[in-house]
């Protein structure tokens, strides 16, 4: 498949869940050539996922476009614990336990993106040393009725779950990151447009220009419902060898994976919505595009060998794991499309076309491994490949 590669700022704007104010974004590009683009990460866990990595890949594609990366450690808010999209306080973390995650995920923030125009930072270096008439100030920029304004809190209230005094400073805390780097751009998961438009105003507040909000999607984890999170155990390692990083992105739901695509990969969308749409209303099997998926992440982050073995392995060790040593093969006229019953009879491989339709219908048949339940299929989908219906029922289908 042709890969075309997005041009400069376009490949941001077109995949940003939002851009506030859109119309400030251009008057800053044309006025600054190198603009201060804001990501902070707490460090609530040792390890990076691909969740984080989206973001960070698109902190890297600044970098690209010639702009300064500012990676944030929050090392003084993961103590508070940022209460977005959360109906209870976090667990605070102790500093050590936070000490030991930076140690962590350090390195491979470094590996990610480019070190020679990003600066690294921690907040607790600010935030630590803010006296208590700096915080009261700092409380004064908003007011609690706008906290009550974000959806989280709003819902906490009306149903009377308790919200400490400490989960309203994690977004004045945030904004003040944006203060102390005086950011241009802050970045971020869609979650966190509420925090960022914050930003905006505390940033007014000191008497700075206010930073553009962009964000992102948030990638959904493994499990195809929640977004991904260590803690949720539904998440990919960056860090995972290939063949993990591959067998897992196999496992993922097929209707997350356009996000996936969306986030990880350099195609552009309108590939994305082709590929989308080929399989919802082209009976494409998806499993095709699942596997060019897995083998461009692999690539990125390993290399393109990496890539072609961890889906050997997938395929020896997953989709041939109890396909014996000799298959029959079966060999069909050069048509475009087959009626699989009818393929399946003829070729004796059922009794009867009612029997191989209540197979395929039923989810017995797979192909590679993966289950396909519509009776007519392209034969170039199929050509050479490992076939099974029913339980133990291993055959390949070539052209002749």
């Amino acid at each position: 498949m042709e890969i075309h590669i997005n041009n400069k700022m376009k490949y941001l704007t077109d995949r940003a869940s939002a851009i506030t104010p859109k119309d400030s974004l251009d008057d800053l590009l044309k006025n600054k050539k190198s603009l201060r683009i804001k990501l902070g990460v707490d460090p609530t866990a040792p390890d990076v996922t691909l969740g984080w990595y989206a973001i960070l890949r698109a902190l890297r594609k600044f970098q690209d476009y010639g702009h300064t990366a500012v990676l944030i450690l929050g090392e003084f808010t993961a103590q508070v614990g940022d209460p977005s999209g959360k109906s209870e306080t976090r667990t605070q973390l102790e500093e050590n336990q936070i000490n030991d995650n930076s140690k962590g995920v350090l390195p491979i923030i470094k590996d990610i993106l480019n070190e020679q125009n990003l600066e690294i930072v921690s907040n607790k270096d600010w935030l630590s040393k803010l006296s208590t008439s700096e915080l009261v100030h700092l409380s004064s920029s908003t007011t609690l009725a706008q906290m009550l304004e974000r959806d989280d809190f709003a819902n906490r209230y009306k149903e009377g779950n308790p919200i400490s005094l400490m989960e309203f400073f994690y977004p004045l805390f945030q904004g003040y990151d944006s203060v102390a780097v005086k950011a241009d751009i802050e970045i971020g998961g869609h979650d966190q447009l509420w925090n960022l438009m914050l930003g905006r105003e505390v940033q007014k507040f000191y008497n700075l220009e206010p930073q553009i909000a962009m964000t992102f999607p948030l990638l959904v984890g493994t499990d195809g419902n929640k977004k991904m999170s260590q803690s949720l155990n539904n998440y990919i390692s960056v860090t995972d060898t290939p063949s993990n990083i591959y067998g897992k992105i196999m496992s993922i739901p097929d209707d997350i994976m356009w996000e996936y695509y969306t986030m990880l990969t350099d195609i552009e969308l309108d590939e994305i919505n082709k590929m989308k749409h080929s399989v919802l209303n082209e009976n494409q099997n998806p499993f095709e595009y699942k596997k060019l998926l897995g083998e461009l992440v692999v690539t990125e982050l390993y290399s393109k060998n990496d890539a072609l073995e961890a889906e050997d392995q997938f395929k020896n060790v997953t989709i041939n794991k109890d396909v014996p040593d000799e298959i029959p093969e079966y060999y069909v006229d050069d048509i475009e499309i087959l009626h699989l019953p009818k393929i399946f009879t003829d070729l004796n491989i059922t009794k009867s076309n009612s029997e191989a339709r209540r197979l395929i219908t039923a989810g017995s048949f797979t192909i590679e491994g993966q289950k396909h339940n519509q009776l007519d299929i392209e034969l170039s989908l199929i050509n050479g490949k490992t076939l099974k219906l029913g339980k133990r029922n291993y055959f390949t289908i070539n052209i002749k």
